[in-house]
């Protein structure tokens, strides 16, 4: 029997365009294997918040037409995905997607999905806990030197002498797809001013991080009836710095799937036990840097795009799998995983 699912796309995000890129390449996937996997409806939050809830074929496609359907305001919308005999598979990303936020609401409303636990969700998408806790949990793992800048308290020339010399990269903090990632090659008080500037009207948090001139890689986690399964590790080559263009610019980069070595299978070991560590869910990816006999931690990605053009499905099909696969994963780990018993009364007597 076909696994009923519910596909939740868009969002109030800087990552809506991505969730709906990915949402069209998962709906002809799903659709490609109608025998595994049934598409019982389509809930799009569109750009300002609003629910569209359709519950039949032929499914929207274009932004235009997912406005369409049923209007339902977030309660309902809530009470829909509930009490819907079907897994919500979301494609939410970034902000209000796989930040915490919609982690809560699936947590506190009972919705059934790949949403996974908040606080694997809201650290990872901050990318500066992110790297505390990896270098305190993985000692063979670098970070690089980095200072987190907030607007009022940002002080270029004092942010220039505590780094050093050399190239430098402002990143929103808690933001993804390299969106106003910038790379400051010869670094000034004024060009680092107008990179953070660029950062703070979307994100109260800017990371100013040293640039490490290496081989940037990415390496997927994903399980399987509970075990891990050995993704191929992709290394990202791009002629220059590989910023949120060329992540999304066809030809602006090559994606080649990284033979096994020493450096692949510590990648490998590193994610692996990041995943465990923070309880992320059926699966995720992990962007590094080598330089040298270094491996120096980038951020991790708890819903990596699916995108018919992203890394993630490249490396699942290279081990004959789909997002069928993927998805029908997503759905016998949320089955499996234990839950909580929320109720302990106790007597107070002061």
């Amino acid at each position: 029997m076909a696994e009923r699912i519910t596909l939740l796309v868009g969002g109030r995000s800087t990552e809506h365009d991505a969730s709906l890129h990915g949402y069209r390449h998962v709906l002809s996937r799903l659709l490609a294997e109608p025998d595994r996997i049934e598409v019982g409806a389509v809930c799009y939050v569109d750009r300002a918040g609003a629910f569209h809830l359709f519950e039949r074929a032929p499914w929207p496609e274009r932004e235009e037409v997912l406005l369409g359907g049923q209007t339902l305001g977030p309660g309902a919308a809530l009470e829909r995905l509930r009490a819907a005999d079907s897994f919500v598979f979301s494609l939410l990303h970034g902000n209000e997607g796989e930040d915490g936020g919609w982690q809560g609401l699936a947590e506190v409303c009972g919705i059934t999905g790949n949403f996974g636990p908040v606080l694997a969700s809201a650290l990872a998408m901050d990318k500066h806990l992110q790297a505390v806790l990896a270098a305190a949990l993985l000692p063979g793992l670098r970070v690089p030197r980095s200072l987190l800048v907030r607007p009022g308290s940002f002080d270029a020339g004092q942010v220039l002498r505590r780094l050093g010399p050399g190239p430098l990269v402002v990143k929103p903090n808690r933001m993804g797809a390299s969106l106003l990632t910038t790379c400051l090659p010869e670094p000034s008080p004024s060009a680092l001013a107008a990179a953070v500037r660029e950062v703070f009207p979307y994100d109260d948090q800017a990371l100013v991080q040293e640039f490490i001139d290496g081989r940037e890689f990415s390496c997927g986690v994903y399980k399987e009836h509970g075990k891990f399964v050995d993704l191929p590790v992709a290394e990202i080559v791009s002629s220059g710095f590989f910023g949120h263009a060329e992540k999304h610019t066809k030809g602006r980069a090559k994606i080649l799937l990284s033979p096994e070595n020493a450096a692949t299978r510590k990648m490998r070991a590193f994610s692996q036990s990041l995943f465990e560590a923070t309880e992320m869910a059926t699966f995720a990816r992990f962007d590094y840097i080598v330089e040298g006999d270094g491996i120096w931690f980038l951020e991790a990605n708890t819903l990596p795009g699916l995108m018919s053009g992203s890394i993630f499905p490249m490396m699942l099909a290279e081990t004959g799998r789909s997002i069928a696969d993927l998805v029908l994963s997503a759905v016998s780990e949320c089955g499996s995983r234990p839950a909580r018993d929320k109720v302990l009364a106790y007597d107070i007597s002061h």
